[in-house]
């Protein structure tokens, strides 16, 4: 899996991020988080994370794997590779939020250790109204 900047990078994580959720970013969404500096991303063409990195700790902006390629073990890659980056460069935390009824990316989480630190009531609106965020939280073992 490989790690990404560019702007460029837009259209196909726009694309994939639509077949992904109900409510996916536009490519112009894309692009203007790529262009921002702190902004990354891993992945190839079946998943990618995308991060901002906030000097002493890293969060997760979103990730998303092809349906046809959901357990699979491609999240699990992408969240490993992104804990090693993290270990390698002595990053304290790995932050993300996930949506309170999504369990395959709670178990997920879990999964990789990341430990439920938080609440965002209602923090996710979508069609069919709103819903709390679970506030995640991975520290790296080495610090």
């Amino acid at each position: 899996m490989s790690h990404f900047k560019e702007s460029f990078f837009a259209e196909p994580l726009a694309k994939l991020h639509a077949l992904c959720f109900d409510e996916p970013w536009s490519e112009d969404n894309f692009r203007k988080i790529l262009d921002l500096p702190t902004t990354f991303g891993l992945g190839d063409a079946f998943g990618f994370v995308l991060c901002t990195d906030l000097g002493l700790d890293l969060e997760i902006l979103t990730l998303a794997v092809h349906p046809n390629r959901r357990r699979n073990g491609v999240a699990s890659r992408l969240l490993e590779q992104l804990q090693q980056m993290a270990f390698d460069q002595s990053k304290h935390h790995i932050f993300l939020e996930v949506r309170a009824t999504n369990e395959p990316a709670i178990q997920l989480s879990k999964k990789h250790g990341f430990i439920q630190t938080g609440v965002r009531p209602n923090y996710y609106h979508e069609k069919g109204g709103s819903f709390d965020a679970l506030c995640f939280t991975w520290t790296n073992p080495r610090l």
